[in-house]
């Protein structure tokens, strides 16, 4: 049974210590010797508690109230620009782009005219390359108590990438939801497949596992990949693999199954194909739940794919909040967006922008409150 989330201004009095360190912090990024055009920002309703950095616009903590009032920082990540800099995984919490995921080789065709991009996940180019929009300092163009509105230019040829693409995000709380809003223009044609990639435990980060967590997709075909993570260029059905989570389903329990796609990923690496895509243009892409919190997170968007990401390559070895490390399956990650390898597989819908079309793509955290039916 879901519920509207617990207020959580109701449960602050006995838990300020937490939302006041997170204050203080926020006015330690602003005052950061070695990079003193670092912020934090903080967004605040009487339902969540979210900061984002301006550093690739990461989303560094979400405070959400669990079933029983507690509140709970489910943002599994670094939490100093220190420890964001010394990660050895780059895109803790981060937007991601200009091309979210995978590219073959880092190569594609648009007109007629050979793009060269940086292979800088094995053979293959992965989230924008290593100077992607996770890396860039972003302008806060406006903010309030609940919103946010960012703005950066990512010149032509950066990455590789053609054309001069002038983005905006608005990043806003709406009642018991998280919306982060995407706009983007171009001066040539390009390819743009935006996403945003908080790593998430419902456990709360410093949880050591995804134990408890069950998994709910909108989807009866996901991609199955090559050896190298690239799609294979067909749509295939869910249903009778571990891919099938059209019901609530453990993450931990199909992880440990056997299937030749899971051995590929070493776990979950894989897009899935939204159901209502295109007919419904902000639909349901998923929803997960904690057993152990109560907390659980539909996941809205205008994207044909959702991304599942298990945290099958966290190593242990960063520094997380509360003292934790980045222990291996630790998080899960859900990113809304177009397909891997999309500008070389035409069957796939298109990522290309050109100029005097707009992109825009949006996605919805909206939290929630079921019964706790699991002591683990």
């Amino acid at each position: 049974m879901k519920t509207e989330l617990k207020s959580y201004s109701e449960y602050l009095n006995n838990q300020q210590s937490y939302r006041q360190k997170i204050i203080a912090l926020a006015g330690a990024w602003a005052h950061n010797v070695l990079h003193p055009d670092l912020r934090l920002f903080v967004l605040e309703n009487e339902f969540l508690l979210v900061t984002v950095t301006n550093y690739g616009l990461r989303i560094a903590h979400l405070l959400v109230p669990d079933s029983q009032g507690e509140v709970v920082d489910v943002i599994v990540g670094p939490e100093t620009p220190e420890d964001f800099f010394a990660s050895n995984n780059p895109y803790y919490g981060a937007l991601i782009g200009r091309f979210a995921n995978r590219i073959d080789k880092g190569n594609f065709v648009l007109n007629g005219v050979q793009h060269q991009l940086a292979c800088n996940n094995g053979a293959n180019h992965l989230h924008g390359g290593p100077g992607g929009l996770h890396t860039q300092l972003w302008n806060c163009i406006s903010q309030s108590t609940e919103k946010l509105v960012f703005s950066h230019t990512s010149p032509h040829m950066a990455e590789n990438y053609p054309g001069t693409l002038q983005l905006q995000v608005t990043i806003e709380l709406e009642r018991q939801s998280l919306k982060i809003a995407y706009h983007a223009t171009t001066d040539a044609a390009t390819i743009v497949n935006i996403t945003h990639h908080p790593f998430f435990n419902l456990n709360g980060c410093g949880s050591s596992s995804l134990e408890s967590h069950t998994l709910q997709l909108e989807a009866d075909s996901y991609l199955p990949v090559r050896k190298d993570m690239i799609p294979e260029g067909t749509m295939a059905a869910v249903a009778g693999t571990p891919f099938d989570f059209r019901k609530p389903a453990s993450v931990t329990q199909r992880l440990h199954l056997e299937h030749e796609q899971l051995s590929r990923g070493n776990g979950f690496d894989h897009s899935f194909v939204r159901n209502s895509y295109p007919e419904v243009a902000t639909g349901l892409s998923a929803t997960a739940c904690s057993e152990r919190t109560g907390i659980g997170m539909r996941i809205f968007s205008t994207e044909p794919g959702v991304h599942l990401y298990t945290g099958n390559f966290m190593d242990g070895t960063n520094k997380m909040k509360k003292g934790a490390s980045d222990v291996c399956r630790s998080a899960f990650c859900l990113e809304t967006q177009h397909f891997p390898d999309s500008p070389n597989q035409p069957q796939f819908p298109s990522v290309v922008l050109y100029p005097g079309q707009k992109y825009y793509s949006s996605t919805i955290f909206e939290f929630f409150n079921q019964p706790i039916t699991s002591s683990l």
